[in-house]
């Protein structure tokens, strides 16, 4: 479930994005519902704190005339809250738009306000358009957070995404092992049997001290004992499970990957 808050300093604009935004969720089957929806955004604060575990969207007014903060303030206030929510601003200076970009706040998409779309209390073409590009980018970053792996050593936390881990090993010696990812390497205290507790059938022991991401070989070499790796990796395969990589990877569908 999606929670929406919407903060709109204008009461009929305010009004107008109740309706098309809730008029959209139900006729599209969007499991999502407008929460909250204030003029004053420090009440849009509290109702955000006070909500539940939801994913939250956020359609906020850029300029919020007559109050303290303005969206991009308030959008820095509701950040501090640490939950997983998404940032969509709505104004009628496109400039403004692309400061949220400048201030680093990572906003999902903007709204261009137009006077047009308050002449009636229907879904315009733009609009609608908006709408739909939000909600699949929302659905697309959660379906990739769903396949995050969350790594706790010590007082640090690091979200991993499966699909990105080329292999990871222990490192001799410590207690510590590398994570192996296409643009780099994580190093943390933690133990290789934690870490595979974590992952699934898509990753296979190569050794005591590592593994490996089935679909990130692209060569078995048997008789030499190695494994290559995309990104030019080239790892040794123990005697213990050499003969078992071989027949699996055989065995799998592989698109054309060389076992020697």
């Amino acid at each position: 479930m999606i929670d929406i808050y919407l903060c709109e300093d204008e009461l009929s604009q305010l009004n107008y994005f109740k309706n098309v935004i809730g008029a959209f969720v139900k006729e599209n089957g969007i499991q999502a519902e407008i929460v909250s929806a204030r003029c004053n955004p420090l009440l849009t604060v509290n109702d955000f704190i006070n909500g539940g575990g939801n994913t939250a969207l956020f359609f906020l007014d850029v300029e919020l005339k007559g109050y303290e903060i303005d969206g991009f303030g308030l959008a820095r206030k509701l950040k501090k809250q640490n939950k997983e929510m998404y940032v969509v601003f709505l104004t009628s200076q496109e400039d403004l738009a692309f400061r949220a970009f400048e201030y680093q706040l990572e906003p999902l998409d903007y709204i261009i306000k137009k006077p047009e779309y308050f002449l009636s209390d229907r879904l315009g073409k733009e609009v609608k358009a908006r709408m739909e590009h939000i909600f699949e980018r929302i659905e697309l970053f959660r379906q990739k957070k769903k396949n995050n792996i969350s790594i706790s050593a010590g007082s640090r936390i690091v979200e991993v995404n499966r699909d990105d881990i080329l292999f990871i090993q222990a490192v001799k010696g410590s207690h510590q092992i590398e994570i192996y990812l296409p643009y780099k390497k994580l190093t943390m205290r933690q133990s290789l049997k934690n870490i595979s507790g974590l992952l699934d059938e898509s990753f296979v022991f190569i050794s005591k001290s590592c593994i490996v991401q089935k679909n990130k070989i692209q060569e078995v070499d048997r008789k030499e004992r190695r494994v290559h790796l995309e990104g030019g990796y080239d790892l040794e395969v123990s005697y213990r499970e050499i003969k078992g990589l071989c027949e699996l990877m055989k065995a799998a569908d592989n698109y054309g990957l060389a076992v020697q």
